[in-house]
């Protein structure tokens, strides 16, 4: 029989070492593909969604600008005026192929209080020609039901629809006068195409990919909403990874388009790559040295999984986008993953800034609105309060400006807001200094650490360089081309916001009492 050889203490506690070692590796990994994986793929998701919320957003934004030129068109005097004794003279002259193409208009129509057509005509993007509004008469028949049966006519409402030549986005108000009065006498509708330009700059503002295919109209029943896109459609495509669809619902409730978006998998892909890393690591390290590898894993791996979580978790919880993770100076698997998290906060941070910035700035001429301007005052009042540096502040009002509105149209009102705007921005150029639209003809500029004087000089040169441009304005009382009444006032230690614009706003009082077309400096403390 042949001799046993017992086994000695170094081979039990090498055995024992390598079986809970393998044990603790499997457990590891298990953890790793667990947590990893499914957290990579929630970040991937997540994102996906947040795509297909700015993706919504986009539609309603442009919806919003659609709403504002239909707004804009249907207040108007002479549009109210048409619908009373209808001639071809303003129609020619004011709704042509030209007027819709200048403002991004596919077609316009007139609708009488019977919502009988007595006006429709479409504009070629291309040529600047007109093209058969027929293409548009089923949109147009929706939209009469929608009429038919809304309880508020006086609303504006808007959606998407369908049209031989593509997706179109369409709106539609009541007609009356520029100050909103007058009793129903028709529908004005607007409609322009979702694709060229549009598309083009929703792609360009959220940064995404995605694409919008028509879809077969469903016997379901048909949901009305604010949003073009229907939020309960969202769903991720069990037949295809990586995709995200979404429904797009027209002005009756059908859905008519699917949204398609393509996700990035490289997080996973990068997720899993880190992972594996770490796997070969903890066998390789296990092989050679298990007892280092029982404290290595915990201190150079476990500690510090933990504290990338716990200060995601801070981030994510604080929602300060622009903190970072701190990187190791050992360049590992781990400091990879903290580098592409940080290139990921990165980006999140700049898509929310972007969202600010949109937030902050007026549609039309893309200057300060009057959110911006306000968070702005105050804290400049506040810097003044502690440091006593000179704080003075110009409001602008354009002298005549419905007047010159009603004659020559709200178009030809939008270029001069924003050439007005274009000359403040180029005036008030310091980095400190704030140019705003904060009402419909009325602007603010903030200027710190600038006195009276050079304030003058400021709003003086606001003047004569607009008078260079000869804007005519012939039905002004003051003069034959675009003018501006301007206050100045400077912040003085008791003030708080609302004093300080009250003060500037007495300050151009002063100048339209005075004749108009000039600048008012409010000296008085």
């Amino acid at each position: 029989m042949g001799i046993r050889i017992p086994m000695g203490l170094r081979g039990k506690i090498i055995s024992l070492f390598f079986v809970g070692f393998s044990l603790m590796t499997a457990v590891a990994i298990a953890l790793l593909e667990t947590n990893l994986h499914q957290g990579f793929n929630s970040i991937e998701c997540e994102e996906a969604q947040r795509q297909m919320t700015q993706i919504s957003h986009n539609i309603t934004n442009e919806l919003d600008r659609l709403s504002q030129i239909n707004s804009d068109w249907a207040n108007w005097d002479e549009m109210y005026d048409y619908l009373r004794h209808p001639t071809r003279e303003f129609t020619d002259r004011q709704i042509n192929a030209q007027a819709m193409k200048t403002v991004g208009l596919k077609f316009a129509t007139i609708l009488n209080k019977q919502n009988e057509i007595i006006f429709s005509d479409s504009a070629n993007m291309t040529s600047g020609d007109s093209e058969d509004p027929i293409n548009f008469i089923e949109t147009i028949n929706r939209i009469k039901q929608r009429i038919e049966q809304s309880d508020n006519r006086s609303s504006t409402n808007c959606g998407l629809d369908t049209s031989p030549i593509g997706p179109i986005l369409v709106c539609w108000q009541t007609i009356h006068r520029t100050d909103h009065s007058g009793q129903f006498n028709g529908t004005l509708i607007v409609g322009q195409m979702l694709e060229g330009v549009v598309m083009n700059r929703i792609h360009a503002q959220s940064g995404i990919a995605f694409e919008i295919e028509p879809i077969t109209l469903s016997d379901e029943p048909a949901r009305l909403l604010y949003t073009a896109l229907d939020p309960n459609t969202v769903k991720f495509d069990p037949n295809q990874a990586a995709l995200l669809t979404a429904q797009l619902r027209n002005i009756v409730g059908q859905a008519i388009y699917s949204v398609r978006l393509h996700y990035s998998t490289s997080v996973s892909q990068r997720g899993d790559a880190i992972i594996w890393k770490v796997i070969w690591a903890l066998l390789l390290v296990t092989a050679l040295n298990g007892l280092m590898l029982l404290f290595g894993v915990h201190y150079l791996v476990i500690r510090r999984l933990r504290q990338l979580d716990k200060e995601l978790i801070q981030i994510w919880r604080n929602g300060r986008w622009s903190d970072r993770l701190p990187l190791q100076k050992n360049r590992d698997e781990l400091h990879h993953l903290a580098r592409s998290i940080n290139r990921m906060l990165a980006l999140i941070r700049k898509q929310f800034i972007g969202l600010e910035s949109l937030a902050h700035t007026d549609a039309l001429t893309q200057i300060a609105n009057r959110r911006a301007f306000d968070q702005r005052l105050a804290l400049e009042v506040q810097q003044h309060q502690r440091t006593q540096s000179p704080l003075t502040l110009i409001l602008i009002d354009v002298d005549y400006f419905k007047r010159y509105n009603d004659y020559y149209g709200h178009p030809a009102g939008d270029e001069v807001l924003v050439t007005i705007a274009a000359i403040l921005t180029q005036v008030a150029n310091r980095p400190a200094d704030l140019a705003a639209r904060i009402g419909g003809e009325e602007f603010a500029i903030i200027l710190p650490n600038t006195n009276l004087e050079g304030a003058q000089h400021v709003a003086e040169n606001i003047g004569a360089r607009l008078a260079e441009y000869q804007l005519r304005h012939a039905d002004s009382p003051v003069a034959d081309v675009i003018t501006l009444s301007i206050g100045v006032t400077q912040a003085i230690n008791r003030d708080d916001p609302s004093a300080l614009i009250q003060r500037a706003d007495k300050a151009t009082y002063k100048a339209k009492e005075s004749g108009r077309n000039k600048v008012c400096v409010l000296y008085e403390i």
